[in-house]
């Protein structure tokens, strides 16, 4: 049981919305993955350096998000100490945004997704990962919340987009020659799918006002807590 990050959690659970260089209680964070990570040093945890880690920048996250298996996880992060975190460990664009190496000896993925307008994040050409912990701050509401992807997508959705996406570039594919053709001007127009996922529906999309919004908090609280 990791009674660390299960109290982190709850604090960060009760946080208001945070931005980019936001003032709070006379202290300055540098944005919501910055506030979060304050949460998870206040109950105990040490921040580490990513950058003694350089190997996370490659795909070896993305591996074990997908898998589970944290076998070269922990090849690359040799000598990391229980009880630490890393902000960011595979660049700003990576998921996760913060990993934690738990008092448990097991690795824990906190994603933290913010929107002054949202109640849902945003997740561009992305989906959930089913064992990431995301945490969402709604500016209209000023609150916060959490969940596991598990909770709010089947592997069988992905697995089903997945799918068409494989279908949709195969008629890209099949059109660039066009392209090439039709280039005139030799501009090397190319083109390429980019996927955007939204959630429609007032009451599936909201995280903060769906049914399942307690039962999700709880999941997570128990997640850590494993």
């Amino acid at each position: 049981m990791s009674e660390q990050l299960h109290q982190a959690l709850t604090t960060i659970i009760g946080m208001p919305y945070f931005k980019n260089d936001h003032a709070q209680s006379g202290k300055t964070t540098q944005g919501h993955e910055r506030a979060v990570a304050n949460k998870i040093g206040e109950a105990g945890f040490i921040e580490d350096q990513r950058d003694l880690y350089p190997d996370l920048k490659t795909n070896v996250l993305r591996s074990w998000l997908n898998t589970q298996n944290d076998t070269k996880l922990r090849e690359v992060t040799k000598g990391i100490q229980p009880g630490t975190y890393i902000l960011q460990p595979g660049g700003s664009q990576a998921c996760p945004d913060i990993l934690v190496y738990d008092f448990t000896d097991r690795f824990v993925a906190v994603e933290c997704k913010s929107g002054k307008g949202q109640g849902a994040p945003m997740w561009n050409d992305s989906l959930p990962k089913p064992d990431v912990v995301y945490v969402l701050a709604s500016g209209t509401l000023n609150s916060t919340t959490v969940f596991l992807g598990r909770d709010v997508i089947t592997k069988e959705l992905c697995d089903t987009q997945a799918e068409m996406l494989e279908k949709l570039n195969e008629i890209v594919n099949e059109y660039k020659e066009q392209f090439e053709k039709l280039d005139n001007f030799n501009r090397g127009w190319d083109p390429k799918l980019r996927p955007q996922n939204f959630q429609k529906g007032a009451d599936k999309g909201n995280y903060f006002k769906h049914t399942n919004k307690a039962a999700c908090e709880s999941n997570v609280l128990g997640y850590v807590q494993l």
